[in-house]
């Protein structure tokens, strides 16, 4: 049976989520900040086998983290290649937070869908907030990053965020019928037919633009 575990990383903080599998004990981590030895922490204390890392995005706080799993165990890390530059620079964030760099080993926008272990992951590229902001969904799961959040986005006012990609984007979210459990960046979890029916930005006037 496959669950997941929020963690709470970061300054901001960043949703960081933990996707296992309960039988197989296999795990991945997703877009981890800089205090991911709390997530160490938790794979070790569940028993789990780190699998690898995936990333929506490649902004400090949802990559600043990557090395410190990478230390308890080396896996592959999955990304845009368009955000590659981004995470690779964390550590020089505007902010100057505390972040590693971290290096995309596997670029998900080349190999489009992709399976670690017992998770198939389908991608949906969807930039905005960043170029190269990606949406995964694993089963019921959604994983949004900045992208949606609960009743609003993603700025798009940070480097390599673009309002018309962002809309885009929305357009093309706002197609699914699915329910899914919609996993964001930061904040509230939420799901996906709620955010249809309540979130401005996902009503079809957003998209009436020329």
């Amino acid at each position: 049976m496959k669950k997941v575990t929020l963690i709470r990383t970061g300054m901001l903080p960043t949703n960081t989520y933990v996707l296992f599998d309960d039988e197989s004990k296999e795990c991945v981590v997703v877009d981890p900040a800089c205090d991911s030895t709390k997530v160490v922490t938790y794979i070790v204390d569940m028993g789990l086998d780190l699998s690898a890392v995936v990333l929506t995005h490649g902004h400090f706080d949802h990559c600043g983290g990557v090395n410190t799993l990478l230390r308890y165990k080396s896996v592959k890390v999955y990304g845009s290649s368009l955000d590659a530059d981004l995470a690779a620079n964390a550590s020089k964030n505007r902010w100057k937070a505390r972040a590693e760099d971290c290096i995309i080993t596997d670029y998900v926008d080349k190999i489009g869908d992709f399976s670690v272990g017992c998770f198939d992951f389908k991608v949906l590229e969807t930039p905005g907030h960043t170029e190269g902001s990606v949406c995964y969904f694993v089963d019921d799961l959604m994983f949004s990053g900045d992208t949606l959040f609960d009743g609003c986005v993603g700025r798009t006012d940070l480097p390599g965020g673009d309002q018309r990609k962002m809309l885009e984007s929305l357009k093309k979210l706002s197609k699914l019928t699915f329910d899914y459990t919609v996993l964001p960046g930061h904040e509230s979890t939420t799901t996906f037919l709620e955010q249809k029916r309540n979130n401005p930005y996902l009503r079809l006037e957003a998209f009436d633009y020329d």
